[in-house]
């Protein structure tokens, strides 16, 4: 009962409020209303699963960027594949997959994230590959010891990205374990709406970086999808990214029941 009036009162004082006074009064706000959460984690230990080089760019740059600068949190980001059958690309696979991967590292250093790890499973190929990525999967977490695992959603538009979250099954992770979903291809119902319009230049810069992903098409696109997020939580104000999250256990339930309704 308390959200429509509050948001109504901060739209017609929208001109007065000084605008490091925003985030705060914006998560206030989410917080009270039934619409999805507004803010940054808290996590320290970060692993970001990527099918390709450059899902982590598109779909959570500016929120990895914010928890290594703001939370001094340890991201390390693990690629599936390195990218070899990236059409458009001139080069033979082998050289491809070498380019992209170093790409993707030099992105990851824009975004101040300097742990990245490459699986090496085929580009095109993970959906027959399930049970090793669970395996490496297991082992990073193993290693790692995150308290949130970052992936594209169990519906994003592309198999390999879809992919991942029974490779997360197949894992044996504990069920209380973090999942952060992004989106990159298919927007996600988010309950999770984290501000990104401060690093937003850092994160196109590391988008940036990707020039042969851009040869299969025009990544800066995808950048729309921010401006877009920013209607969820933010008013319409900068940039946003979304994400579907929740324990482990309840977001492979859920994908399971989306599964069984298909």
């Amino acid at each position: 009962m308390i959200a429509r009036p509050l948001a109504r009162l901060m739209a017609r004082g929208k001109p007065l409020v000084p605008e490091r006074a925003w985030p705060l009064l914006l998560t206030l706000r989410s917080a009270r209303g039934s619409g999805p959460l507004v803010g940054l984690p808290a996590f320290r230990r970060v692993l970001v699963l990527a099918a390709h080089p450059d899902d982590e760019s598109i779909g959570c740059a500016g929120t990895m960027a914010l928890l290594a600068r703001d939370r001094r949190a340890h991201v390390t980001v693990a690629f599936a594949t390195d990218g070899e059958a990236t059409m458009g690309a001139a080069s033979a696979p082998e050289e491809t997959g070498r380019r992209r991967a170093q790409e993707a590292r030099h992105a990851c250093r824009v975004l101040g994230v300097e742990s990245t790890r490459f699986l090496g499973l085929p580009d095109g190929g993970l959906s027959s590959r399930t049970d090793e990525l669970g395996s490496h999967l297991a082992r990073l977490v193993r290693e790692l010891e995150p308290e949130v695992v970052l992936l594209p959603w169990f519906l994003d538009g592309h198999p390999d990205h879809q992919a991942l979250t029974p490779g997360l099954a197949r894992a044996g992770l504990p069920d209380d374990l973090q999942v952060w979903a992004y989106e990159t291809w298919t927007p996600l119902p988010a309950n999770r709406i984290v501000d990104v319009s401060a690093v937003a230049d850092q994160r196109d810069a590391a988008l940036a970086e990707h020039v042969l992903a851009a040869q299969a098409f025009d990544l800066t696109a995808m950048q729309g999808l921010s401006r877009w997020r920013s209607v969820h939580g933010l008013m319409g104000r900068g940039h946003a990214e979304a994400f579907l999250a929740g324990s482990l256990g309840d977001y492979l339930a859920l994908a399971a029941r989306v599964e069984a309704a298909a």
